[in-house]
């Protein structure tokens, strides 16, 4: 089901270029310190892009004893593309 408010989040979340970057390091889980150390940003501005990313459920997190490892939530982004897709298929049959 097509839901505006949701693929408007995940559009907003990955709209900013950081964000693109960190989503195709994601490969396999990584934690904070091993995305920054890729970045020439700090860690706080990092912990916040990721923040935003699972905000808007583009990334997920498990904790592994003190650390915390970001992983893509492909399904979901998937599912709200498809749903996108199959809404605008819609509206072109409409037409």
């Amino acid at each position: 089901m097509f839901d505006r408010e949701k693929i408007t989040k995940l559009f907003m979340a990955i709209g900013e270029p950081i964000r693109i970057q960190i989503i195709f390091l994601l490969e396999e889980p990584l934690n904070v310190t091993q995305i920054t150390n890729r970045f020439k940003i700090s860690r706080p501005a990092i912990s916040h892009h990721l923040k935003v990313l699972k905000e808007a459920k583009v990334v997920q997190n498990k904790k592994v004893g003190q650390e915390v490892y970001y992983s893509i939530n492909k399904k979901y982004i998937i599912d709200e593309l498809r749903n996108l897709a199959d809404k605008l298929e819609q509206l072109t049959n409409a037409e």
